[in-house]
């Protein structure tokens, strides 16, 4: 009784597949839990944002705001709770993705007293995994979005201003973060693009030069090849 205790499920969904989440964000009073069965999806939480697939779960604290969209048709999980627990915000990765399959199976035919119990083992799980504090991949982070707009940044300039090795520093901020410093300063640039795509009508190349692109065309190509969608397209869907 105690382990449900810890936890009081507000409201949940098994999705199954589908192109589109019905919102691209949305705010919540209570803490919430998004992860794809299958598929992925791009997402923002705060600073924390990149591309979530299974194993990956984002977390977003009450009063913050997800956003999110689909890369491609992707089955999910979501679920609303209010709980004494303190798990990470944005996203985990778990590391037992057969215990998290097994949970995820038991939710497809669950009273409210077996999705709290699958939410709360869920819970537990990211506070067992979450990721240990490093200075040098806090100071990296610092760097990477003061810097973000200037196309100079490499990860050699960003290690030697660290004073260690790239590679010791890709090894660390993977540990961390999951991904490596190039991943999360594209991602950081492609979040910032699609920004300034749904929220201004600046040109693709002032765009290109707000996010540390050289050109447009360069732009485009790395908007396309990550996202599924050019920029054109991107900024026309974003505002339906």
């Amino acid at each position: 009784m105690y382990f449900l205790a810890m936890l009081e499920l507000d409201g949940y969904l098994l999705a199954p597949p589908r192109p589109q989440f019905a919102l691209p964000f949305d705010t919540y009073d209570t803490w919430c839990v998004l992860l794809p069965a299958t598929g992925s999806f791009e997402y923002q939480v705060g600073d924390a944002h990149g591309i979530a697939k299974f194993g990956d779960v984002v977390v977003c604290p009450p009063g913050g705001i997800l956003h999110r969209r689909m890369r491609s048709r992707t089955s999910f999980f979501h679920a609303r709770f209010t709980t004494e627990l303190d798990p990470p915000t944005g996203r985990t990765r778990v590391r037992d993705l057969d215990r998290l399959r097994g949970n995820l199976t038991l939710l497809e035919n669950a009273t409210t007293a077996i999705a709290t119990h699958v939410v709360t083992d869920l819970v537990l799980m990211l506070s067992r995994t979450s990721p240990p504090k490093d200075p040098v991949v806090d100071s990296a982070l610092t760097y990477l979005n003061e810097h973000y707009v200037s196309p100079d940044v490499s990860l050699t300039e960003l290690a030697a201003a660290l004073g260690i090795s790239p590679s010791q520093l890709s090894r660390r901020f993977r540990a961390v973060r999951g991904t490596t410093p190039v991943a999360y300063l594209r991602d950081l640039r492609l979040q910032k693009a699609r920004e300034l795509l749904a929220e201004t009508d600046q040109t693709l190349q002032v765009i290109a030069e707000h996010t540390g692109y050289r050109s447009a065309f360069y732009l485009s190509r790395v908007f396309s090849t990550q996202t599924g969608q050019s920029p054109s397209e991107y900024r026309r869907t974003s505002r339906v």
